[in-house]
């Protein structure tokens, strides 16, 4: 009778432990499901900071889930976009949404978005190199002393429809400045020459002179004890590190996704500009393992 009772007995703490378990499971898969479905409804609603969050909050119910990673990973990269869209680096904005666009098994309303937006970018390149060709033909007109040709041709640019738009910023203010030292010249109060002036091959995207990330002029000679010092470096950089340790779960850290982790890690009181590049790239997978944000993340470890 004994031996039966301890039966019952083991069936039951079986059952009891089989059912919590269960049950366990199953919350878990509630919460994974919820999280997932308010990322995309907050990718919906355009609210990206609440999708990262809620995709990161799957990924901890799932660690190892890859819709999650995937579309987590997809979301970061357009966010990284939108941030270089706005400061108007569109080279670098275009090859982030084209990241997004490229992406399988992510979000279609993520790619659809990064389509729209590579779309615009391509317009705004192709004004952007008309105008550099406008501004350009006034600035030799100016440097030849033909202001009133200048502005005639000046007249070009500012007489678009396009120009007042956000994206044009930088060409505008310098065909408008130019325009002033026409003025100046033509009233005969200052002689103006086209050295007062900058070609206008940067004003589609951020040049790269102080970059310290931007490698020196190839034709830049050591000292002896600078070379001494490279043949004794032992460490690693941008050269020296593997492949893997450029991406993020097997998909390469992007040009865009840096830059952009460069921003947050100065809005964090660090300088971005003393890290190399493979420097934010660890940064980035650092705080991608933490579930942490860069700014958080870099404001711990650095």
């Amino acid at each position: 009778m004994k031996r039966w009772i301890w039966i019952v007995i083991t069936l039951v703490i079986a059952l009891s432990i089989g059912g919590y378990a269960f049950a366990r499971h199953s919350q878990n898969e509630k919460l994974y499901t919820d999280a997932m479905q308010r990322g995309s409804l907050q990718i919906s609603n355009k609210n990206y900071t609440a999708a990262e969050t809620a995709y990161t909050n799957a990924l901890k119910r799932k660690p190892n889930d890859e819709k999650a990673s995937t579309i987590l990973n997809q979301t970061q990269s357009f966010m990284s976009a939108n941030d270089l869209f706005k400061d108007r680096e569109f080279a670098n904005a275009k090859s982030g949404y084209q990241s997004v666009a490229n992406t399988k098994s992510g979000s279609e309303l993520l790619k659809n978005r990064a389509q729209s937006q590579l779309t615009l970018i391509k317009t705004i390149q192709s004004n952007n190199k008309k105008y550099d060709a406008i501004y350009n033909q006034a600035l030799n007109e100016t440097g030849e002393g033909k202001y009133a040709e200048s502005n005639s041709t000046l007249d070009k640019i500012f007489s678009d429809k396009s120009i007042k738009q956000s994206y044009y910023k930088d060409v505008l203010q310098k065909a408008e400045k130019l325009r002033d030292k026409n003025n100046s010249a033509l009233n005969g109060s200052s002689s103006s020459t086209s050295n007062d002036f900058e070609s206008s091959n940067s004003s589609s995207d951020s040049n790269t002179t102080n970059n310290p990330n931007v490698a020196p002029n190839k034709n830049a000679s050591l000292t002896s004890s600078e070379k001494k010092a490279a043949a004794n470096y032992k460490g690693s950089n941008e050269y020296t590190v593997t492949p893997s340790q450029k991406e993020i779960n097997g998909k390469e850290i992007t040009a865009s996704q840096i830059a952009s982790a460069r921003k947050q890690i100065s809005a964090a009181g660090i300088d971005s500009n003393a890290m190399s590049d493979q420097d934010v790239r660890n940064v980035i997978k650092g705080a991608h393992n933490s579930n942490e944000s860069i700014g958080k993340y870099v404001k711990a470890h650095y």
